[in-house]
């Protein structure tokens, strides 16, 4: 009677512990072809991203940073959060890093707005470098508080294991600056001889 009484409890312990993993991340484009390179002229738009494996109801909560390295840091930046719910955009530090953003929506019993989607788009980056020289802008969403996912429609959550994936926008000089960087090196290879 004993022994059947602990694997019960054990059971139930091993299910109230199990969780899922909640991965964050950045698909990219921009505003001339779309392919994320940006060249002369062209603004990069990256989309936040949270995929909830295994599914649930859907996604709850999460705060969170977004940093970028010094690349990223000079050009100019937005950041607009998509879920309406109790959310906070958070704090611009003035060089493109945002503090406290607060992405969280309310269960669908209380929400007619609720998203279920997996994934489900946390919001969306705009960046602009100040140049198109050469290069590469990393940035990454950082120092997440939780992961939460809803498991049923009334509110009850659990927080997920979170893998986050930085983004980057690839920066490249106008076709014409290319040319002129190639012919600059054929006079410098003729004057060598």
């Amino acid at each position: 009677m004993k022994t059947t009484a602990l694997f019960v409890v054990a059971g139930i312990a091993a299910a109230a512990s199990a969780q899922g993993v909640m991965t964050i991340s950045w698909t990219m484009s921009d505003t001339g072809n779309g392919d994320g390179i940006l060249e002369a002229g062209e603004t990069g738009v990256a989309t936040l991203w949270a995929l909830m494996e295994p599914g649930a109801t859907g996604f709850a909560g999460s705060i969170y940073d977004l940093n970028g390295d010094a690349r990223y840091a000079d050009g100019t930046h937005t950041f607009d959060n998509y879920l309406d719910d109790l959310t906070n955009d958070g704090t611009d530090q003035g060089n493109g890093h945002v503090t406290g953003i607060e992405s969280f929506q309310l269960p669908a019993a209380f929400n007619p707005n609720f998203d279920g989607s997996n994934p489900i788009a946390l919001g969306q980056l705009t960046y602009t470098p100040n140049s198109y020289a050469a290069g590469v802008a990393t940035f990454s969403t950082e120092n997440h508080l939780n992961f939460d996912v809803y498991t049923d429609d009334f509110g009850t959550s659990v927080s997920y294991t979170g893998v986050v994936t930085p983004g980057a926008f690839t920066i490249i000089p106008a076709p014409a600056s290319m040319a002129l960087l190639g012919l600059g090196g054929l006079v410098a290879g003729r004057r060598r001889r």
